[in-house]
């Protein structure tokens, strides 16, 4: 038995005729026409009288009807939910951000966006780089914003935003009146992120190409429990800049000049997974702010450098 046969006869029940029965179901009349026989061989028996004023139901086509009219709402239903879920995963923004973005940047492009798009529902890991790459790797979410450059594997990444990792230190430290020298490094407590940070494989690697070291005591899980812990006057930490501008402003945090090690931040995709329509303009919307962020940079940079030759 087949849906579209209960369909045909329950409309011709209800319309009284098998023209009428065509007309509500947007069909040629030998379509519903056959669709009824089909329905009649099976039962065996006769499920419409037809005369010249229509077709009325017979006794067993009675009975019929009453359950098929139940089954064809039900149906009904159930194609509303699902109507209703694929609206709301069209809404749904799934998105992964390594520490640094998912707590300082990530909010103000998801205000952004949500401006232009009342309805949407984000929906964010925040994690570390080792974690946000695995998950968009699995493809849990289909692209993530991570603290670095490429990946390896076959993930696509595209460059976001240059960023700069600080020395951060407590205010009076005696860094952040004179500065400090890259030597001076390895002579103070220093505070650092967890394995799998993006921050921490950017400083271990810049300071070992430099031939240093550093004294940790520390590692911490997130940015901001490091910068409770500078504050505390525990040691320092080397932290972006983007980070901590809360904090310089309030004057909780300082930055001592004299090093500090450039970054990117690097948008990653799973090339195999699906964006929905929502995914997909937040995709495009990053990089349309980012780019626009980065060509201000320049000319700011270039401005700069004409007022210093």
């Amino acid at each position: 038995m087949r849906l579209r046969s209960l369909e045909a006869f329950c409309a011709a029940v209800e319309e009284g005729s098998i023209s009428g029965a065509a007309r509500r179901m947007y069909l040629a009349q030998p379509s519903v026409s056959e669709r009824l026989a089909e329905l009649e061989r099976e039962a065996r028996v006769p499920l419409l009288v037809r005369s010249r004023r229509g077709v009325e139901p017979t006794e067993q086509g009675r009975l019929l009807y009453e359950r098929a009219r139940r089954v064809l709402d039900e149906v009904e239903r159930v194609e509303e939910v699902l109507r209703s879920l694929r609206v709301r995963r069209e809404a749904r923004l799934y998105v992964a951000a390594s520490s640094t973005l998912g707590e300082h940047l990530l909010p103000a492009w998801l205000r952004g966006f949500r401006e232009r798009h009342p309805g949407v529902i984000p929906e964010v890991f925040v994690g570390n780089t080792k974690e946000v790459v695995a998950l968009v790797g699995r493809g849990t979410v289909a692209f993530g914003v991570i603290e670095g450059g490429e990946v390896r594997g076959p993930l696509e990444s595209v460059p976001l935003l240059e960023d700069e990792l600080v020395v951060v230190v407590r205010p009076g430290h005696p860094w952040s009146r004179r500065g400090v020298r890259p030597e001076e490094l390895s002579r103070e407590p220093f505070i650092s992120r967890e394995r799998g940070s993006g921050t921490r494989e950017v400083v271990e690697r810049a300071i070992s190409e430099m031939g240093l070291s550093l004294d940790v005591q520390m590692e911490f899980g997130s940015t901001s429990a490091i910068k409770e812990a500078i504050e505390a006057g525990l040691g320092f930490s080397l932290l972006s800049r983007e980070a901590i501008r809360l904090e310089l402003k309030a004057g909780s945090l300082s930055v001592a000049q004299g090093f500090s090690v450039p970054r990117r931040f690097t948008l990653i995709r799973n090339p195999s997974a699906e964006l929905n329509p929502t995914e997909k303009g937040f995709y495009e919307y990053l990089l349309g702010v980012c780019q626009l962020s980065m060509n201000r940079r320049a000319k700011g940079a270039a401005a700069q450098s004409a007022r210093n030759p």
